[in-house]
């Protein structure tokens, strides 16, 4: 049997990404294993594909400002949960999750079915389905 002692959990907001954070701390905590919340900010690429005019120091200081009120939130809903920390990187989802868990080599990612973007989902596919395609850890898809 394998041993569980780090979890990772790619975390978007959405509904079922709540599902996957709850069943994960729940496994986390009853194994007494590392929890890591991985936040990726997918916005922040799809702002940065618009036209902006900003100086540097102005969009440095746009994206500080929403990678804080993440963490804040993040903070405040792992405050009860022991041996967790996030992490957030900028990027596309799919593959941001993926590359990350190669550098971080969790025992068990769990994930949500379904992200807040279910248009790019059919545009161009499921998050979920190219983690647990490409991924080196096992994945655990909740619903």
């Amino acid at each position: 049997m394998m041993a569980i002692s780090h979890v990772l959990v790619p975390y978007d907001g959405s509904l079922h990404s709540q599902r996957a954070l709850e069943r994960a701390a729940a496994l986390a905590e009853s194994l007494q294993a590392e929890l890591e919340i991985l936040y990726v900010d997918c916005a922040a690429v799809d702002e940065l594909r618009q036209p902006l005019i900003m100086t540097s120091s102005e969009l440095e200081t746009y994206f500080d400002h929403k990678e804080d009120e993440v963490r804040h939130n993040l903070r405040q809903m792992i405050a009860r949960i022991p041996n967790a920390k996030t992490v957030i990187i900028c990027g596309n989802a799919a593959k941001g999750i993926v590359d990350y868990s190669m550098q971080s080599n969790p025992d068990l990612i769990i994930m949500g079915t379904r992200g807040l973007s279910t248009i790019n989902e059919l545009m161009k596919g499921s998050v979920s389905r190219y983690v647990t395609q490409r991924a080196t850890a096992p994945v655990m898809i909740v619903k």
